[in-house]
Parts: C-alpha cells; structure tokens; sequence
C-alpha cells in the first residue's frame, strides 16, 4: 500500500471517528436539558434518562428526547403543578439544538383529579356525540365510553383538564364489513371554579400519539 493511500485512509479514519466523539459530546446532559426546559415559573427540573433516538410520527424526523419531571408554579398562589414530560432535541449535523418540550400529563399539585365516577357520570349526561363528534354518526353501535387505564390528565387550567378515554363501537369498514374496536379519544373538562362541580365535556384538541385502536 503507497504512503499517500495509507495517508489517506488515516484521515478519513480520524474525520470518522471525529464525529462520533462530537456527536457523543454533543448529547444534551442533565444540566443542559435543566436549562433549555426552565422558565421564569420553574422551580425544580429532575432529568430521567440520558436520552433516546427517536422518530418523530408527527414531524417526520429523527429526534433525541429526553424525559424529565418538573415543579413549575401555576397562577394560583400558593399552588404548584407537577409536569411529566419530554425535552425533545433535533440532530443537526452531530449537534442536539433544543426543539421544544412534549407534556405527557401534569396536576395540580394538592388538587384531585376527577374520578372515575365524576367522568363516568358526565358521559352519561352528555353522550359519546361530545367526544366522538363525527365519527358518531357514522358508528353502527356505540357500547359505551369510559376512562382510559392511563386517563395522561392534562390540567389547560383550574377549571379545564384533559384526558383520555375509550369508546368501545362498532363501525363500518365499508359496505359489507363491520367491525367492533375500542378507540381513544381526548376529552376535556370545564368548570367555572375550583371548588365547583364539573359542568361540561367535549373533545380536546390535543392528539392520541401514545394510543393505539383496539380490535375487539
């Protein structure tokens, strides 16, 4: 083998190994993922994890998530809510820049979600239309609809949260062919204060990405 050929594949060699060694470097670490997460209302950040590759669905892209849990303070006084969540980076030629955070689920720190019972009993006075919306009319029979075993409660305020459900229907494939599925949806609370009763439901706007349709 000529030294210039040898020359060359050493430098290669060295480019190659360069930028696994940034590209290392370059993963967020819990310190870096405390900053690019906390705001003026932050009071505490526990990073979960080192970080994973992941394909972004939504976005089309390859992404470095990172969980973590946080303490932000909410606009009531006196009252925190406790977030889980993800800090997702987008690699940039070896580089992890800080895209923006995914809320999993937060609470409101010593203010109970609503029960089983409390959901249960809205969907029956308000009826599965409020949160199928359209595919109601097109369901060929509707069993029921109930709180998810991982409801992922997202608190928009004191009086609005968010979760999941699943409505248990039939639906028409096409001309001839039915079948019977449980599906997930987002719903979403109202009140008009935090010490009053829940008053109405509806669809939330937020997307099932975790949630799967089962086939019955």
């Amino acid at each position: 083998m000529s030294s210039r050929i040898f020359s060359n594949i050493v430098i290669w060699a060295v480019i190659v190994l360069g930028i696994g060694v940034i590209g290392a470097v370059a993963q967020p670490n819990a310190t870096q993922v405390k900053k690019d997460v906390s705001g003026a209302k932050t009071i505490s950040v526990t990073v979960l994890g080192k970080g994973t590759r992941v394909w972004s669905k939504g976005y089309s892209k390859w992404v470095w998530d990172v969980p973590y849990s946080a303490k932000v303070k909410s606009e009531e006084p006196g009252v925190n809510i406790l977030v889980e969540a993800t800090a997702s980076y987008d690699i940039v030629g070896g580089r992890y820049v800080y895209w923006r955070s995914f809320v999993g689920s937060n609470i409101y720190e010593g203010i109970p979600n609503p029960t089983e019972a409390e959901v249960a009993a809205l969907l029956k006075q308000f009826g599965p239309q409020k949160i199928m919306m359209g595919e109601f009319y097109s369901a060929v029979k509707i069993e029921g609809i109930k709180l998810a075993d991982k409801p992922r409660f997202e608190w928009h305020n004191l009086n609005s949260v968010s979760f999941t459900v699943y409505a248990t229907f039939t639906e028409q494939v096409n001309y001839t062919t039915t079948r019977r599925i449980a599906k997930p949806y987002r719903a979403r609370l109202y009140r008009d204060g935090k010490t009053m009763p829940w008053k109405n439901i509806g669809p939330s706007d937020n997307p099932n990405d975790d949630e799967v349709i089962i086939v019955l």
